[in-house]
């Protein structure tokens, strides 16, 4: 007798998994865009962070190659370029340099649209703009 009832138990679990054969399929194609979205949100945002970090190296960089005696603000502004162009976020950057008789100012500005590996649409008209002051360098005899 209990072999019967299993039987039945049996067949009464395979019939209920079997009305839910496309349920899956279903599932999966209503996720996976969302998934998507989600995973290239990731990507963008990543990005974005690396060309804010690598925009506030940039200027630190240039500021400091001006703050050396003899250095033009040509040479910083150059150099801050150089460094957004060899990680390939310097599309559209432009770099300025302020120097007064005792400090050097750099800013940089990115264009995030020029520089976004993914969805530009959102990012339209948006810049990060970052800025570094170093005192300048003299030598005192």
């Amino acid at each position: 007798m209990v072999g019967l009832e299993q039987r039945f138990i049996m067949k009464r679990n395979t019939k209920k998994y079997r009305d839910r054969t496309g349920a899956t399929a279903v599932e999966f194609a209503f996720m996976v865009p969302i998934i998507f979205t989600m995973f290239m949100g990731a990507i963008e945002i990543t990005r974005l962070n690396f060309i804010r970090q690598t925009a506030s190296n940039a200027c630190y960089e240039g500021a400091r190659r001006a703050v050396t005696p003899g250095s033009s603000n040509a040479e910083a502004q150059t150099e801050a370029l150089r460094v957004l162009t060899m990680v390939n976020a310097g599309n559209g950057a432009t770099a300025s340099v302020t120097s007064t008789a005792d400090t050097v100012t750099v800013s940089v500005i990115v264009p995030v649209s020029q520089n976004s590996w993914g969805i530009t649409k959102f990012a339209a008209g948006m810049n990060v703009v970052q800025s570094c002051r170093l005192s300048k360098e003299s030598f005192s005899q």
